[in-house]
């Protein structure tokens, strides 16, 4: 199916119930402050004809309860997870300095030559976060998406559309509980996008 363009509401999970911790695999449940957050940017993307939702629970069990009172069809993209922080998922950055402080002053200073001890490099993440938008674009789906995924899915999706670092990109604003709305035109060849808006709605 050929589409001319499609709108792309891409939306930050809420807040997670916890310490402030590296939460990239792990997967604490929302608290009801995130739940009513999520509510509320959802609000927004009313007339969204489909949701897809990154396969962790604090998108997809709100995915799936938004998705049935709103009667619009939900669709799990597991590319759409978090980043693998490896060894230092689920930790705060206090007990991460106590356990590999050098480790992580360079994966601070250059993340894509210094991944986390066991983690997820770059390079990878930004290839799967590309094959999870160009399977949405790919998809039936056309016209309006609500996209739950989480903030470095979508400081990544921005630094490879706007071709910048990222290192650069952690400095994007993306609160918890935030949509962005994006226009988009698929390529002909179906792998990603050109940008025609992009902002926080």
């Amino acid at each position: 199916m050929t589409v001319s363009s499609v709108l792309l509401d891409i939306m930050r999970h809420g807040e997670v119930t916890g310490k402030p911790a590296f939460n990239g695999v792990s997967d604490p449940a929302l608290t009801e402050v995130g739940w009513r957050s999520m509510a509320v940017a959802a609000a927004k993307s009313l007339r969204a004809d489909a949701i897809v939702t990154s396969p962790l629970m604090r998108c997809v069990a709100f995915a799936e309860d938004w998705g049935r009172k709103q009667r619009i069809p939900v669709r799990v993209e597991p590319d759409l997870r978090e980043y693998d922080f490896g060894r230092w998922d689920g930790r705060s950055v206090d007990e991460i300095m106590a356990m590999d402080p050098e480790l992580l002053a360079a994966f601070w200073q250059d993340p894509l030559r210094n991944p986390p001890p066991e983690g997820e490099s770059m390079v990878s993440f930004q290839q799967r976060i590309v094959s999870a938008f160009a399977a949405i674009l790919r998809s039936s789906l056309e016209g309006h998406v609500l996209v739950i995924t989480h903030g470095g899915v979508m400081r990544q999706f921005v630094a490879e559309r706007l071709n910048c670092s990222f290192t650069a990109s952690w400095s994007l604003d993306i609160p918890l509980g935030s949509l962005m709305r994006v226009v988009c035109h698929p390529r002909s060849r179906g792998d990603f996008c050109d940008l025609l808006f992009m902002g926080m709605a």
